[in-house]
């Protein structure tokens, strides 16, 4: 069986000379050369599990080379072995120089791949270590990485690092159950992806105020595709943070609704993501987005305007909901 790392791009080196020939990639060069162009702004670690397929690990790997075109970056790309072998790391280096439409803006990033045995988390920190640009902030992504696993890099590997993201979309496990050392520098990715439905539906709720948003809730339900069961966990839980702002009286109704996340097994359902509020005196608000490109409608009746509205909801690319995860 050939390695993850094999799948993906670079050149093979031995590991103790990949950061001798990365400077003398970079080495000298006039004005407006790549090397100019090479001002990296941080570290970021793509780790991978065992169970992360070949189409899988490259289009992670393309959403950071897409990231990078923005954010200049040193990218370090972790490959688990998954035969035995005799023991040792496989490293490869590879780089690009992305020239923008103006044909004046040049970007140039640098990526480090390493295959790595799971178990040996000290040593794997180790030579990450020697591999970061160390005066840089840095950042770390799990795809695939068991908790258990995890758990055992808190002490070593994750030590310093700045932020820590996961999708909670395509993890078996549910990382946010983790005892994080610090759970406030862990993002969700499904979270991220969030961010504009969360402008459409808070944009739409702004003309309410809270108290009467509050007032008579019975339940708030959320409904989800397969394939978006972390973005259903998350606007629950940004639902529920949102209502638990109200200070309109002593026993906020919200407190006492029900709050039901549920998956949609129906193959005929035209909704991906599904949001409904139920009161008691007969009001009701209803946001569903559509599985077919980016329109979504709502409908609602909460004792002012009433009816139907069409909305659209743009989904951010992979490496936009990177950054809204790694910076926001």
């Amino acid at each position: 069986m050939s390695e993850l790392i094999d799948a993906l791009p670079g050149i093979e080196l031995p590991v103790s000379q990949v950061t001798q020939q990365l400077a003398a990639m970079w080495a000298g060069g006039p004005a407006g050369s790549p090397n100019e162009a090479r001002a990296s702004q941080m570290n970021v670690v793509l780790h991978f599990g065992l169970n992360v397929s070949v189409e899988e690990a490259q289009s992670r790997f393309e959403t950071l080379l897409q990231f990078s075109r923005r954010y200049p970056c040193r990218l370090i790309i972790l490959c688990p072995k998954r035969e035995a072998g005799d023991g040792s790391m496989q490293a490869k280096l590879f780089s690009q120089c992305y020239v923008g439409e103006s044909l004046r803006e040049m970007c140039c990033s640098e990526a480090l791949l390493l295959s790595y045995k799971p178990e040996d988390c000290g040593h794997l920190a180790n030579q990450v270590s020697v591999w970061l640009e160390s005066d840089l902030p840095t950042y770390h992504w799990f795809s695939g990485v068991p908790s258990k696993r995890i758990q055992s890099y808190f002490d070593n590997l994750l030590v310093g690092v700045r932020r820590i993201v996961y999708d909670s979309s395509i993890e078996t496990e549910d990382l946010s159950a983790l005892e994080w050392p610090d759970s406030s520098r862990v993002r969700d990715l499904a979270k991220a992806r969030l961010l504009p439905v969360r402008q459409v539906v808070g944009q739409y709720m702004s003309g309410y105020t809270i108290e009467e948003l509050c007032h008579g809730l019975q339940s708030v339900k959320v409904t989800h595709c397969g394939e978006m069961s972390g973005e259903g966990r998350g606007i629950l839980s940004w639902v529920r943070d949102c209502l638990s702002t109200c200070e309109g009286c002593e026993q906020c109704p919200a407190l006492d609704a029900s709050y039901e996340l549920a998956a949609c097994n129906d193959p005929n359902s035209e909704d991906s993501l599904r949001l409904e509020f139920k009161y008691s005196d007969g009001r009701y608000f209803t946001w569903r987005k559509f599985k077919e490109g980016s329109l979504g409608e709502i409908t609602a009746n909460l004792g002012k305007a009433h009816g139907k509205l069409s909305t659209r909801v743009k989904p951010l690319a992979p490496e936009q909901a990177l950054s809204e995860a790694l910076f926001f």
